[in-house]
């Protein structure tokens, strides 16, 4: 690097002193023009002027060219060479001059022209000999052609005076290389100190730096690892709740299974007549709300089976501005802040309304005396990873409020299912729980900061639309294969189904749902037991109604198996939840569909049913 410094400093040096070398030719050319302007041809001298003038005049532009441009060092070179074929030209028209003027001077008048050409000379030691080549570029065609021309006399006198000029020549190469080895060495110490001094200055700064930081730096990565363990306590503390809800949540499921179930087989065999009674009605009402609050349990626990589409962040919320308007009512006001380009995000689209609809809801709750609640859409770059998210680009959705706020304590449980600070009735704590769970799933992040009074604002972290978002839930399953239907079913009566259920009590109501409704029905409480009913059974299987999650192999595990011994076979799958599971989206016509526990008996008839007319349907279709 310093190398460097020092080749430009050189050709800086050059054009500093451009402008006095440029005056000093063009006046001593001048000069010689008037001494010879009786004794040469006077075209010829007008012409050497002129040139000499017109040189002069291009260089001056090329030296005011690049003190306003003041090149960087790449470009010194090249700024360089531009001076050594001005020099060169130079150097040229004062050689040619030995020819242009010489001819017919008398010795006085060639003395005085050699004594300008070696003073030139000799002055070019001095200013150009911080750059060699522009030094020789002048002198060599200068005193060469002088030389030339002296000896072309012929006279000894003349001939001693090239001898001379070779000297002198050959002296003043000598001293510019000294000058020029002086001028480099004095301008690398030069460089040399400026370093030293810059490093020495760069290391007292940092030596302050770090005395009067050392504390506050202490202190900085104290927090930071407080926050830390923080942080991974309230995951470890998440994912225990998660696992918790997730558990109560399947095995809840199977209990309103068996409720909802009974309760609409009561209402279904009273006659059209007799409307349910009060107690059917509300001990259906109260399970489905069940069911309601076991699906907000999984979706907080990451267990709820998602259809995530490719969606707009900024169109899902300009859609959905006149319902939050109406939500959030007269007193309140609305401000969205939507960045202009589009937010590519895959998520669920009914889970990312139900995400805006429950951070609203929770904003306007914690304004009851009016305020504005704004909802922004940005694309953020994190440049390291959080520890919760990896470093890179994500979409952010800010939902911001201007009231209450909330301290510290409150924040750290805010997001645990059923905690709420509303009055009794007015909320069951799973609102912010859903959003943890939804945002979650979705390989995103949620934070929050709050203050007493000052309002609270929610960040959304969610991947781009390209990025494997969803973790732990696959789209499709194995077992969706189109073209898996080999016969057309029966007729109900003749229908078979193989019915897979752990639970006793489900699988009870099950097989009670689809006999009153004319199938066949086969039993099995595990999936070792169906595989070895489906062997002792020598009748056809039509279907396969299985729970996705028992112990020993799974459901899907058993549709594989049976499909490959009974390729007619259609499945459908039952579930309270799908962690980990590959559950297929619904295609009756590849033969596999779901069902959500807890599920009813039209329910579950309906499945059912469509399972078995697409096959039907798909058999009467003539192949193309």
């Amino acid at each position: 690097m310093i190398e460097v410094d020092v080749r430009s400093e050189k050709i800086r040096t050059l054009y500093r002193q451009t402008m006095p070398v440029l005056v000093t030719n063009t006046l001593n050319a001048i000069i010689v023009g008037a001494v010879l302007w009786n004794v040469a041809p006077k075209a010829r001298i007008l012409a050497w002027v002129a040139a000499m003038g017109c040189v002069a005049l291009a260089r001056a532009f090329v030296s005011r060219s690049y003190h306003r441009v003041a090149p960087p060092h790449p470009r010194a070179d090249l700024w360089g060479r531009f001076f050594v074929v001005g020099s060169a030209t130079t150097g040229v028209l004062w050689g040619a001059a030995a020819y242009v003027l010489l001819a017919h001077c008398s010795a006085s008048s060639q003395l005085l022209v050699t004594f300008v050409i070696g003073g030139m000379c000799a002055a070019a030691a001095g200013t150009t000999a911080a750059h060699l080549p522009a030094f020789l570029a002048y002198i060599l065609p200068a005193l060469t052609g002088l030389s030339l021309r002296m000896i072309q006399f012929g006279d000894s006198t003349h001939t001693v005076m090239t001898a001379l000029l070779v000297i002198y020549t050959t002296a003043l190469s000598a001293v510019a290389r000294v000058n020029n080895r002086v001028l480099t060495e004095a301008f690398t110490l030069r460089f040399e100190n400026e370093r030293l001094i810059g490093e020495i200055t760069i290391a007292r700064e940092r030596l302050e730096e770090t005395n009067c930081t050392l504390e506050q730096r202490v202190t900085e990565r104290t927090e930071a690892l407080r926050i830390q363990s923080e942080t991974l306590r309230n995951a470890q503390r998440m994912e225990s709740v998660g696992r918790l809800a997730g558990g109560v949540a399947h095995d809840f499921n199977n209990l309103l299974t068996v409720i909802l179930a009974n309760v609409s087989d009561i209402i279904s065999r009273q006659p059209s007549r007799d409307p349910p009674t009060l107690a059917l009605n509300e001990m259906r009402d109260a399970a489905t709300k069940g069911a309601d609050l076991v699906r907000q349990l999984l979706i907080f626990s990451r267990r709820q089976r998602t259809i995530p589409e490719t969606l707009d962040l900024n169109n899902v919320v300009r859609a959905m501005d006149k319902l939050l308007c109406r939500l959030l009512g007269e007193p309140l006001t609305l401000k969205l802040n939507l960045q202009a380009s589009p937010l590519l995000v895959r998520v669920d689209p009914t889970q990312l309304d139900q995400v805006i609809v429950n951070l609203v809801t929770n904003a306007r709750d914690a304004m009851p005396g009016g305020g504005v609640v704004t909802i922004e859409t940005s694309a953020v770059n994190l440049a390291e990873p959080t520890g919760v998210l990896d470093a890179g680009s994500y979409a952010l959705l800010t939902v911001s409020d201007t009231g209450n706020g909330m301290d510290s304590e409150t924040q750290q449980l805010i997001f645990d299912p059923f905690f709420t600070t509303k009055d009794v009735g007015k909320g069951t704590g799973l609102g912010l729980a859903t959003v943890y769970g939804i945002v979650k799933q979705c390989g995103g992040d949620i934070r929050v900061t709050s203050e007493i009074n000052r309002g609270t604002s929610f960040r959304i972290y969610l991947p781009p639309a390209g990025v494997s978002t969803l973790k732990e839930q696959p789209e499709t399953s194995a077992i969706n294969v189109p073209g898996a239907i080999s016969d057309p079913p029966p007729d109900n009566g003749t229908v078979t189904v193989l019915l897979v259920e752990d639970d006793p009590t489900v699988r009870n109501v099950a097989r009670r749902i689809l006999r009153h409704e004319g199938f066949r029905v086969l039993t099995a409480e595990s999936a070792e037991r169906a595989l070895i009913v489906s062997a002792e059974h020598s009748g056809c299987i039509d279907l396969l109604v299985t729970d996705v999650i028992m112990s020993g192999m799974g459901g899907p595990q058993l549709a594989e198996q049976l499909r490959a011994a009974r390729p007619g076979i259609r499945t459908l799958l039952m579930s309270g939840y799908s962690r980990n599971q590959a559950i297929p989206q619904d295609d009756p016509a590849g033969g596999a569909m779901f069902l959500a526990k807890p599920f009813t008996n039209d329910s579950l008839i309906a499945k059912v049913a469509e399972l078995l007319e697409a096959a039907e349907s798909r058999m009467r279709t003539p192949a193309a």
